[in-house]
C-alpha cells in the first residue's frame, strides 16, 4: 500500500511562513527575557504576583519559540509540511488556551472584586 504524497507548500507560501517565524521567535525570546526578569525581580522582592506574571510569560515564550521553530521547519524541509503545521498548531493552542484560562480567572476575580465593592460600599454608605 502506496502512501499519500504530502501537500508541499510553494515559494511563495514558504516565504510567508518563514517571515511569520521569524517575528515569533524574537517576539517569544524577548518574552522569555521578560518572564526571567520578572521571575528574578518578583523572588528579590518577595512578589508572588511578579513570579506568577514572570512564569506565564515565560511559557508564552517557551511555547511562541516552538511554534516558530515548527513554522520553520515547513519551509526547510520537505514532505512533512502539515505535520510541522499541526505541531505549531498545537503549540499555538497550548499558548492561547493559557491566556484564555488567565483571562477567564482575572474576569472572575474581577466580578468578585465588584461584587464585594458593591457589597462593602453599600453597607458603609448605611452606616454611615
Amino acid at each position: 500500500m502506496e502512501s499519500q504524497p504530502q501537500y508541499e507548500f510553494d515559494n511563495s507560501q514558504n516565504e510567508l511562513i518563514l517571515d511569520l517565524s521569524k517575528k515569533m521567535r524574537f517576539v517569544a525570546y524577548f518574552l522569555m527575557a521578560l518572564g526571567i526578569l520578572a521571575v528574578v525581580f518578583g523572588i528579590v522582592g518577595l512578589d508572588v504576583g511578579s513570579i506568577i506574571q514572570g512564569i506565564v510569560q515565560f511559557l508564552i515564550g517557551l511555547w511562541t519559540v516552538n511554534a516558530a521553530s515548527l513554522f520553520r521547519q515547513i519551509v526547510e524541509t520537505r514532505g512533512n509540511d502539515i505535520v510541522n503545521l499541526m505541531g505549531a498548531l498545537a503549540e499555538l493552542r497550548k499558548l492561547y488556551t493559557l491566556q484564555y484560562w488567565v483571562l477567564i480567572i482575572a474576569l472572575i476575580f474581577m466580578a468578585i472584586a465588584l461584587v464585594l465593592g458593591l457589597i462593602f460600599g453599600i453597607g458603609a454608605a448605611i452606616s454611615n
